[in-house]
């Protein structure tokens, strides 16, 4: 059984993960998605869904929840 108290090794050289970067990305990616369904599709993002609710605001609401989500995890 290995010491608890045992330090970790060094990282591998050569090797750099940056957490950062796929926050970034999956976002990037999300708010690019959104901007480019309203520029180019205006009418469907304002659909009506349930009564003054719009599609927009629901695709708002989920890119908000990624944003959230991605957050949590590149906090941890």
């Amino acid at each position: 059984m290995a010491d608890p108290y045992t330090p970790t090794p060094p990282p591998v050289p050569g090797h750099r993960h940056r957490p950062g970067t796929s926050f970034a990305a999956v976002n990037g990616a999300a708010f690019a998605l959104h901007l480019l369904l309203a520029c180019s599709a205006p009418g469907l993002l304002a659909t009506r869904v349930a009564g003054e609710t719009t599609l927009g605001l629901p695709v708002l609401l989920l890119q908000v929840l990624l944003l959230l989500w991605t957050a949590v995890r590149y906090d941890r």
